[in-house]
């Protein structure tokens, strides 16, 4: 848990041992955990009414104990981060698409950049499939080079936040598996979706026409 600081830093000793050394027999603070997140009232009520036979007040009284209820705090944090997790799902997707449009234009470019070198490649018996091959390979090969850099910023930024004193608020920063495997199938579909038409453009050019211009 993390309750003010993480239990892994802290050790656990008998309430007898700790009156053996400090001599202090009052608590002023009790942490518990119920056995599941639908008795967490249940059990507040229970601390109540044994509290109160104990110090004779009423259970009724709410302002008789403090009370900090970690199960609500954990589900407002758990809307919040799905809320960040779709935001950034969003902006991540519409990055990507946009870098997809970016490729599809970079190929359209090369592609009329490199006309005359189509031509002698029909010329000299290379196929449509040929040329196709080509420079949906090469689209690809740029999209694989960009998630590559992207990967390796991403495993860096996460190892610099783990090293930040972040871990009580917000646990160890972690790449999640599935996350990683979604961006790599949209990856996927965005480099197929940028270099198909411009491979069919270079494929689908007349061998004479391309080696007038």
């Amino acid at each position: 848990s993390s309750y003010q600081q993480r239990d892994q830093d802290r050790i656990f000793i008998p309430a007898t041992t700790h009156y053996a050394l400090f001599g202090d027999r009052f608590l002023n603070n009790i942490v518990y955990r119920a056995r599941s997140s639908e008795l967490t009232k249940l059990a507040e009520r229970r601390v109540y009414e044994t509290m109160g036979r104990k110090y004779r007040f009423d259970p009724t009284d709410k302002d008789a104990l403090g009370f900090w209820d970690t199960s609500e705090w954990e589900t407002k944090f758990g809307k919040m981060f799905v809320a960040f997790n779709i935001f950034f799902a969003i902006v991540g997707t519409f990055t990507l698409l946009v870098g997809g449009i970016g490729v599809a234009n970079i190929m359209y470019i090369v592609v009329r950049e490199r006309t005359r070198e189509i031509g002698v490649r029909r010329a000299v018996g290379a196929t449509r499939v040929d040329i196709m091959r080509q420079f949906f390979a090469e689209a690809l090969m740029i999209v694989a080079m960009g998630a590559a850099l992207g990967l390796l910023l991403s495993l860096g930024l996460v190892a610099a936040l783990g090293g930040l004193p972040i871990k009580e608020f917000v646990g160890v920063p972690t790449i999640s598996p599935a996350v990683l495997a979604a961006t790599l199938a949209l990856l996927a579909i965005v480099a197929f979706a940028a270099g198909l038409l411009p491979a069919r453009r270079a494929a689908a050019l007349d061998p004479v026409e391309a080696l007038r211009s």
